[in-house]
């Protein structure tokens, strides 16, 4: 398969990635690293603040400040077929 093939496969891929809310840190001809930040449970984490009367707001506020980075990298092989890790 040529690199321009690959190229365009991964560029698909990456695509579909990114319209999830991934973000495209670096990419060359066979491999793309995409990267987002884990969201937070948001309802949850609300009625949690109000049943506490605002204690749990400490630890939304972390969590907020310290959100763990997802990060996946997408490959395209040689013989077109791709791959994510």
């Amino acid at each position: 398969m040529s690199e321009e093939s690959r190229a365009q496969a991964l560029n698909t891929e990456v695509a579909r990635y990114v319209s999830q809310g991934w973000t495209v840190e670096s990419a060359s001809i066979g491999q793309a690293v995409l990267s987002r930040n884990k969201r937070i449970g948001w309802f949850w984490n609300t009625v949690l603040v109000f049943v506490t009367g605002g204690l749990w707001l400490i630890y939304v506020i972390y969590r907020a400040l310290n959100r763990i980075k997802e990060t996946m990298v997408v490959t395209v092989d040689a013989y077109g077929r791709v791959f994510t890790r």
